[in-house]
């Protein structure tokens, strides 16, 4: 079974309001696919959901991902993070993304499924991580 590792921005469009195709989306993966992988999130995923001022948009998404085992961050994650940076595989003022990256690399995760397509959901950087790693 492969494994996925959700950034917030997956559970986050569960239950978005005004982007309402991302939703549906979201939605369609999560009813009839997410079965069919091992799914976790770290404890960065979690910073940024319980950062929302919305409580009820925040209790939701929580209640979304409860159930899913939670990476820790650990040092190795943030050196590779502040490395992806350094070569501009992320940008400097997205640290964030390059830490959720890290993660899902050192923890061997099959996929990172985000909709940041900004920082990590495009090919350029997909070549760049790869040839990195």
């Amino acid at each position: 079974m492969k494994s996925i590792y959700l950034d917030a921005s997956i559970p986050s469009a569960f239950c978005e309001k005004s982007q309402l195709e991302r939703r549906k989306i979201t939605r369609r993966w999560w009813n009839n696919e997410i079965s069919r992988y091992e799914i976790v999130v770290s404890c960065l995923t979690i910073e940024e959901i319980e950062a929302l001022k919305t409580k009820e948009k925040r209790e939701a998404i929580l209640s979304l991902i409860r159930d899913f085992p939670v990476l820790e961050n650990s040092p190795a994650a943030e050196r590779v993070a502040k490395k992806y940076i350094e070569e501009k595989i992320i940008p400097p003022n997205a640290f964030n993304d390059a830490l959720h990256l890290s993660i899902a690399v050192i923890n061997k995760k099959d996929i990172l499924l985000s909709w940041d397509f900004a920082h990590l959901v495009n090919s350029k950087v997909e070549r760049k991580v790869n040839a990195y790693n």
